[in-house]
């Protein structure tokens, strides 16, 4: 046995008990022969070899300790590896899920604001084209000179009653109806000129009936486009009462007429683009006053419009049943003064004050 090796077992011997036999003065004991030496040597080499073995189980035991912690950490990795990775996609998932749910949230409120904004929107146009309904005279017009309006009358009579009713003026053959403009507004001269030419032209036109649905394609009426040639025409034949034939518009500020017409940026609080008041005494016509609203949103076209309608109140007219005709309420694609406004007229100044023309065209 190599010196090392035979040092590092008497090492190993001593820690497990084995020591030499001294005698008691310190000195190997010795024995007499061969034999005791070889017997002394094969007990050595055999505690060496139970020594050997006993180590070799320790290391073993101890490298089978090692193997199966490094198996058992080996496991504990793959699944702390595999939890990891449900983990990330499990965070994957949720956080599709939360953009997901965002996303359809987002949508939802989007749809729910749009909702209620649409019937927002839909009460709003509702209540608004009710009320322009009843408040705005609406022309769906081939001509775009045309403007929704709506206007009233009103008859005043000074014993106390207030009615609705057809009352004519009562004057001396010949005598001339002032008319005064007054110009709170201070609308253009172009303006001033479209009322002028409402009331004063004795200019007509000439409409095919297919347009008003008066007649078929190829017949056609003829209106007035002012006042004084409608009242020109009804007056051909003589009438109980005198039609008032001449008019002298006056926009002096100091001016006094017998009709009014009042120009204002004001709006109507029930609505009305024009309003006709007259004041009458029993059966006639005292004064009448025309104001018209919001004339800063009008054009020449649609002021001069609204005038003739307006005129046909305080000349004394109502409001005609017939859509097509100036007199309605509502006014019609072309608001020229027909020949049934001419023809009411000639029967209210001819006596008949409930007279009620129905139109043969």
């Amino acid at each position: 046995m190599p010196e090392k090796t035979r040092q590092a077992c008497s090492a190993l011997a001593g820690n497990w008990g084995l020591n030499k036999i001294t005698d008691s003065d310190g000195s190997d004991k010795k024995h007499d022969g061969s034999s005791s030496d070889d017997t002394r040597k094969i007990k050595e080499l055999e505690q060496e070899k139970v020594l050997f073995k006993e180590i070799n189980d320790q290391v073993s035991a101890q490298a089978d300790n090692l193997e199966k912690s490094r198996h058992d950490l080996e496991i504990k990795l793959g699944q702390e590896s595999q939890k990891s990775k449900e983990l990330e996609q499990e965070k994957i998932i949720l956080e599709e899920i939360v953009d997901s749910a965002e996303k359809t949230g987002l949508t939802v409120h989007k749809k729910y604001y749009s909702s209620m904004a649409a019937v927002a929107i839909a009460v709003s146009l509702g209540f608004v084209g009710y009320t322009y309904y009843e408040n705005q005279v609406i022309s769906h017009t081939v001509l775009p000179i045309q403007q929704n309006y709506n206007s009233n009358y009103l008859i005043q009579n000074l014993q106390g009653d207030t009615v609705n009713t057809w009352v004519a003026w009562n004057i001396a053959n010949g005598r001339i109806i002032h008319i005064h403009v007054t110009n709170t507004a201070n609308v253009p001269q172009n303006l001033i000129d479209a009322i002028k030419n409402a009331i004063l032209s004795t200019q007509t036109v000439t409409i095919d009936d297919s347009l008003t649905g008066k007649g078929p394609k190829g017949s056609s009426s003829v209106y007035y486009v002012g006042w004084e040639g409608a009242v020109e025409n009804a007056s051909a034949a003589p009438t109980k009462r005198y039609i008032p034939q001449q008019f002298d518009i006056n926009g002096s500020p100091d001016g006094v007429g017998d009709i009014e017409i009042i120009l204002t940026n004001d709006i109507n609080p029930d609505g009305y683009s024009g309003y006709t008041r007259s004041i009458v005494d029993g059966n006639e016509i005292l004064k009448s006053k025309i104001t018209i609203f919001k004339v800063n949103t009008l054009d020449p076209d649609r002021l001069s419009s609204i005038i003739r309608h307006e005129f046909g109140h305080a000349m004394g007219l109502g409001h005609s049943t017939a859509t097509e005709d100036l007199m309605s309420p509502m006014l019609p694609d072309y608001p020229y003064i027909s020949s049934c406004d001419v023809d009411t007229l000639k029967g209210l100044y001819n006596g008949d004050q409930n007279s009620k023309v129905v139109c043969q065209k």
